[in-house]
């Protein structure tokens, strides 16, 4: 399961918004000093983002939260949202390039196929999304709180 932190900002009726800091992975790299993306993440900043998730355990406004995706969950959206409209795409590009005429525009059907055929993904993964929104492996949820070291040392004393 893929995890990451966030803070609970409000509650809704299908569950609770949680505000992430998105973080590149430039503090773990070896060679951050020298590359060009490490420079680029720090120039850009964090941002953050807001997402509905899951709230099985009841977090109030203000909890810093544990929020998760399962990992087939992310890979079938990953090859849904990227494959699906280059697939068509390139299909659009093919079809354009075999329906074009001898003649001077015939650079220009590929072209047309290919924007039809992105067009036609697009709208594909907006089918794919509202068929699969009410299924749950694909939402995120809130697995737990996170308690500061001083709460707890509180509570132990």
């Amino acid at each position: 399961m893929l995890e990451t932190e966030g803070v609970v900002v409000r509650l809704g009726a299908d569950g609770a918004y949680v505000e992430t800091t998105r973080a590149s992975s430039c503090g773990t790299c070896s060679s951050q000093k020298s590359c060009g993306t490490s420079s680029m993440s720090q120039l850009l900043g964090s941002k953050t983002m807001s997402f509905l998730v899951m709230n099985p355990i009841g977090a109030a406004v203000g909890e810093r939260v544990v929020i998760g995706l399962e990992e087939p969950a992310l890979l079938k959206s990953s090859l849904i949202g990227y494959v699906l409209p280059l697939m068509l795409l390139m299909a659009g590009a093919l079809g354009g390039s075999q329906l074009a005429p001898a003649g001077a525009a015939q650079d220009l059907y590929p072209v047309i196929g290919a924007a039809v055929g992105l067009g036609l993904g697009i709208a594909a993964l907006k089918w794919v999304a509202w068929k699969t929104r009410g299924q749950k492996q694909f939402h995120p949820v809130i697995l737990r709180r996170v308690f500061s070291y001083n709460i707890v040392k509180l509570a132990e004393d």
